[in-house]
């Protein structure tokens, strides 16, 4: 509980402070009784901390609601409607989001690999003209006579015999089978 400390000038103390005798006192009486008129009857041991305090009583003092009255059974349907729907809701518009972000992510990807594919291109176009320059640079060389180099001729195609193998005792022996050309060089058919 609290206590207030009172003013020698509150209401209260005025009123229960003896007035002086002689003529003084029917002029603070009348005084007195002039308030009273204003705001009403002074009461005995009344002031606004006890008022302060009786309501903080009565606010801690927890009160019983009553039972919960049976709700008609339109109404706990369509309260149950509701509760499903706005579940749905908050669920379709949590895949929608997901939708969305999957679908600006695959996006951004899609446009990330295509620029890179591209670039790929370009370098293969690049690549393959630079390409045709050397060979068409060596062509040209090797028309000039002054290179030394002269035409391929079929007849001046020149066969190697292949050396006799030399067989290390530890490795298998081949079990491809083994063709001969019309050099009498042996190709294996796997060629």
């Amino acid at each position: 509980m609290t206590a207030a400390i009172r003013s020698p000038d509150s209401p209260r103390s005025r009123s229960t402070r003896k007035p002086a005798a002689g003529p003084a006192k029917s002029k603070v009486t009348s005084i007195a009784k002039a308030r009273r008129a204003k705001t009403g009857p002074v009461l005995p041991n009344y002031s606004p901390a006890d008022e302060q305090a009786n309501a903080r009583s009565s606010a801690s003092v927890l009160k019983v609601l009553p039972d919960r009255q049976q709700q008609p059974v339109w109404l706990r349907s369509l309260l149950q409607v509701q509760r499903a729907s706005s579940v749905g809701a908050l669920m379709l518009l949590g895949g929608a989001l997901s939708l969305y972000g999957l679908t600006v992510y695959g996006e951004q990807r899609w446009s990330q690999d295509y620029q890179k594919l591209e670039t790929l291109r370009l370098q293969e176009q690049q690549l393959s003209s630079s390409s045709e320059v050397l060979k068409h640079q060596l062509a040209k060389e090797a028309q000039n006579p002054e290179t030394g180099l002269a035409p391929q001729n079929p007849g001046d195609t020149i066969f190697l015999q292949p050396a006799p193998e030399t067989r290390s005792p530890l490795a298998a022996p081949n079990s491809e089978p083994v063709l001969k050309n019309r050099a009498g060089v042996e190709t294996p058919l796997g060629y």
